[in-house]
């Protein structure tokens, strides 16, 4: 009994955090792209217009992350996830009443409130603070929701975009944040226990805050994240568009773009899986050559690379996103989490928001997306060498 107790403990968080994930990162990054061809053609945007939302977003996430970091160290996970899903609900249904691009950026900027409160942060210090064994296993299951995200909410919005239109599929989909909210009422069970005995707690070795960002490898992963992250959201939040581009009709797009989310939710599995196995720093890097592979596909700008583009980046991505979030939190431990997840979170998401827009922006220029992989190419490479230096903290005796 104790055995199922323990793996129902450890599926039963990490699948809750796989639904909330699905949800914040679906509705507002990967799956809203769905919409992407319909709101050019409704408005008449250039790319870069449409792109810059998701840059506010990520750009003021990046700002505000630390300071929900502090609130979650110091009022839990519940309260502040709870706020994020109810603002989410509330900025999607008003999504379906745009007019301008103005309207859409303040609700984008609303976006970044609302995935820093219940987004991949809070998600995964929720559930490292209670999974102590198969702690990588589990964050693979639940990181897993950023992929569900793109396959689910874009096949949801492809569906509903088709019978009822695109307003009318926003004011659907705001129902989504609320279901997960209730599950997080019900099953999310706060946890109280004091710093002196979090160490005994979590099995982790724990880092305090001022000594983390004085090392080396604190920084190297925010260089590293900074670069990696424009790369991947570069792809992502432009793969409808340049799927389109090369031939394809918005039903093939939408398959193939929910073929990449399916690897990469492969990916996370597997890699969080195998880091019970292999060192977490050579499968890191392991996985970022893969990925970097991928994006030389990608930069070729032709059909006959379209697949093995999205196998490479999807397996490369998937992985490395878990190991991103492993690696953080076995080096510096979750009495800090919040803190230190939340400021290498700022680096991550300028850089992510840098890469949609100018992904896009750099597209318009040039009249294809082969520059801007290019740029992704050279940024995936810098990174590669940015992961050398990220090595294990040894704590500060007391």
């Amino acid at each position: 009994m104790s055995n199922v107790f323990r793996y129902f403990n450890v599926f039963g968080i990490a699948i809750l955090g796989t639904f909330v994930i699905l949800c914040t990162n679906g509705l507002t990054i990967s799956g809203i792209t769905a919409f992407d061809t319909t709101l050019i053609e409704e408005f008449s945007w250039t790319k870069s217009e449409l792109k810059f939302r998701d840059f506010l977003n990520l750009v003021f996430a990046a700002a505000i992350v630390p300071f929900v970091g502090l609130l979650i160290d110091r009022y839990g996970v519940k309260k502040v996830m709870s706020f994020g899903l109810i603002l989410l609900s509330l900025l999607i249904y008003l999504y379906s009443y745009i007019e301008s691009y103005m309207q859409m950026y303040f609700i984008h900027i609303g976006f970044a409130f609302a995935v820093a409160s219940a987004g991949t942060m809070p998600v995964i210090i929720m559930v490292s603070q209670r999974v102590k064994e198969m702690r990588g296993t589990a964050l693979g299951i639940a990181l897993a929701g950023t992929s569900m995200g793109g396959l689910v909410i874009t096949k949801l919005a492809v569906y509903l975009l088709n019978n009822y239109g695109w307003r009318m599929s926003f004011r659907y989909e705001a129902v989504l944040p609320i279901i997960a909210l209730i599950f997080v009422f019900i099953f999310l069970k706060p946890i109280n226990y004091s710093n002196k005995d979090k160490n005994a707690k979590t099995g982790l070795t724990e880092i305090g805050f001022m000594q983390a960002i004085k090392s080396g490898t604190f920084w190297a992963i925010c260089g590293a994240g900074f670069f990696c992250f424009y790369s991947i959201l570069g792809i992502i939040g432009n793969m409808f568009l340049y799927l389109s581009e090369l031939g394809y009709d918005e039903n093939q797009a939408s398959t193939m773009f929910g073929a990449l989310f399916i690897i990469i939710l492969c990916a996370k599995f597997a890699s969080g899986f195998l880091t019970e196995f292999i060192p977490k720093y050579l499968l890191f890097r392991l996985q970022l050559t893969l990925m970097l592979l991928g994006a030389i596909f990608l930069s070729i700008n032709t059909v006959q690379f379209a697949w093995p583009a999205i196998v490479a980046v999807g397996l490369g991505w998937g992985g490395l996103y878990t190991l991103f979030n492993y690696v953080i939190i076995t080096t510096f431990g979750v009495k800090n989490a919040g803190k230190i997840n939340g400021l290498i979170s700022t680096f991550e998401s300028i850089g992510g928001g840098l890469g949609i827009w100018l992904t896009g922006l750099i597209s318009d220029r040039t009249g294809d997306y082969t520059v801007s992989f290019y740029v992704v190419i050279a940024f995936l490479f810098i990174s590669l060498i940015i992961s050398i230096f990220i090595k294990p903290v040894i704590a500060d005796e007391d």
